[in-house]
């Protein structure tokens, strides 16, 4: 599983439309496949999705298809590179609530099947 998949997938949770069931079914398989442990992959949400497309949860017509895969990998492989500068995860960490809060209650629900089921074999 590439890192593009991943964000694609956690990208999801900030469409413009209530997640279903097979939605957070399809985000906790990614995240299993990447093979990633559970801080690195809460550490890509944060640092390198969220700055990209929190913005869509307060729109008034926010994107609700899916995002332009190659707008979106390019905008998430930006913020990987910034990830390690301290300025930058303040910033990240200081916007968290604003960036996460709408995409909580999906996050959890993705989580709980992330814990449902054993980590994919290395």
């Amino acid at each position: 599983m590439t890192r593009e998949a991943l964000w694609l997938a956690l990208s999801e949770l900030w469409l413009d439309t209530e997640l279903q069931p097979f939605q957070h079914a399809h985000i906790a398989k990614v995240m299993r496949a990447s093979g990633l442990p559970l801080d690195e992959l809460e550490a890509t949400l944060l640092y390198e999705v969220a700055p990209v497309v929190w913005q869509n949860t307060h729109s008034v017509a926010g994107v609700w298809t899916g995002f332009d895969p190659d707008w979106l990998t390019d905008a998430c492989r930006r913020n990987q590179q910034k990830r390690e500068k301290r300025g930058y995860r303040l910033r990240c960490r200081l916007c968290r609530r604003v960036m996460l809060g709408p995409v909580r209650q999906d996050w959890q629900k993705v989580m709980e099947l992330l814990a449902e089921e054993p980590a994919a074999p290395p």
